[in-house]
């Protein structure tokens, strides 16, 4: 292959005959051999199951036989989702001999659309923190810096598709994990609604906010694993592509404070996005979005409290092998009352209804940048200000949210724009459009 294919094109490349999937998996191993000591994106790699599926994939397409939209096409699966007889460390001290009894829900999804699990991602410490500088097995790093945090918590798998080590990849989005590391690894990654996609089988972070999202180079891209990955779907997320976006209405807060906190080059990429957007149809209305720093604060609290509360035991016996930063926000969580969190909670239900009045009589898709800050030094501190301000009260929100790449700073870093509708569905047809016209998604890291 030599140039990193999108998942699409190889999906196409494989059904035509043109490649074989034993190519694609060796490949994807040659880049993870090369450049994983580099980037730290896996924790295991799965070579030996990887190529034994890839020759019974390639030996299936001989056969006239088709596995499904996914047939041979290797994926990286954040290390907090099991996969049977595979270990799942969480990125944790605690749980480094934890092998998986059982394939969690997405992964037999995957596998039943043809995917080959080519091997488990790097993440922050039990998904609790944006960096994915974890003490206990070292950074991730940015494919575009390799100084650089590529973000977290799901930074394993966006270094790892970014640098092109597998197609495509599944991480979590509780406070942004998806959005974020797709942001800054120049990719598309999509936290998909509440409920849309089975959490069984994964570590939780909060029980309230977890989703599974994919993360891959293109809308199309995230559009045929949400194809495999949505459990109610009565249609194609492919096939609704390339529908027109004229008169679509597209939501521009006009909330200073949200442009004030955003880097320039990110200001400046967003809003030619915005009128590249404008040019292919869409009407940009603006909005007042006044509960979106309180949204902040309360789905912080939620997960924080969920995540004291699943680490209660771990937290009071063995509290010196987290590492300092997931300590101190587990301690903050343990200090929460429950009437701090069940205002969080009403507080959500005012912004879903909020959210719900925009939507049914204002907006059809909003728009924000999708963090205030581009890729950071990888260093303990946590960093200012904080890259989740624009993703986590979307997690609230329990609505579809997508990251999708809008520009470059003038240091050459990767920018994101977040997208947020009641349906995956029209994001994916947005980001497609908006694709299209543009090439950020096309560029790859210069590795």
């Amino acid at each position: 292959m030599g140039t990193i294919l999108t998942l699409v094109e190889a999906a196409q490349q494989i059904h035509r005959r043109a490649l074989s999937p034993v190519d694609v998996v060796e490949e994807c191993l040659d880049r993870i051999e090369r450049l994983n000591p580099l980037l730290n994106a896996f924790l295991t790699v799965l070579a030996e199951d990887a190529r034994r599926e890839a020759r019974y994939a390639a030996e299936a397409l001989r056969r006239g036989e088709n596995w499904g939209p996914l047939h041979g096409i290797p994926v990286g699966v954040k290390d907090l989702i099991d996969v049977e007889g595979v270990p799942t460390t969480a990125g944790s001290d605690f749980l480094r001999g934890n092998i998986a009894t059982a394939d969690a829900a997405v992964i037999r999804r995957l596998r039943a659309a043809g995917a080959i699990i080519i091997g488990k991602t790097h993440l922050h410490e039990f998904a609790l923190g944006a960096t994915n500088i974890n003490p206990h097995y070292g950074p991730a790093r940015n494919p575009w810096n390799t100084t650089l945090s590529p973000g977290g918590s799901s930074g394993g798998s966006a270094a790892a598709v970014a640098s092109g080590m597998c197609l495509g990849a599944l991480g979590t989005d509780t406070g942004g994990s998806v959005r974020l590391p797709a942001a800054l690894c120049g990719l598309t990654g999509l936290r998909p609604a509440t409920g849309q996609i089975s959490t069984e089988g994964v570590i939780p972070l909060s029980w309230t906010l977890d989703t599974v999202g994919p993360i891959a180079h293109t809308a199309q891209d995230v559009a045929l694993l949400l194809d495999a990955l949505d459990m109610g779907r009565t249609t194609s997320y492919t096939e609704h592509l390339g529908k027109s976006v004229g008169g679509l209405r597209l939501g521009l807060p006009n909330d200073d404070a949200i442009w004030r906190e955003t880097v320039l080059d990110g200001v400046a990429a967003v809003r030619t996005a915005v009128e590249r957007l404008a040019e292919l149809g869409m009407k940009v209305v603006e909005v007042n979005l006044p509960l979106l720093a309180d949204a902040f604060q309360a789905a912080r609290i939620i997960s924080r409290a969920d995540s004291a509360v699943y680490h209660y035991e771990r937290l009071a016996s063995e509290p010196q092998r987290f590492g300092a930063d997931v300590r101190r926000k587990l301690e903050w969580g343990m200090t929460l009352r429950a009437v701090d969190y069940v205002q969080a909670l009403r507080l959500g239900q005012a912004w879903r209804t909020a959210l719900g009045e925009l939507f049914a009589e204002h907006v059809d898709v909003l728009v924000t940048p999708t963090t205030p800050i581009a890729a950071i030094e990888i260093a303990d501190e946590e960093p200012t200000p904080d890259p989740l301000t624009f993703t986590y009260p979307f997690s609230l929100s329990h609505l579809s949210a997508l990251s999708i790449p809008c520009g470059f700073t003038r240091d050459g870093l990767p920018l994101g724009m977040q997208l947020i509708a009641p349906q995956a569905g029209t994001l994916l047809n947005v980001a497609h459009a908006y694709q299209q016209v543009t090439d950020w998604h096309l560029r790859r890291p210069p590795l």
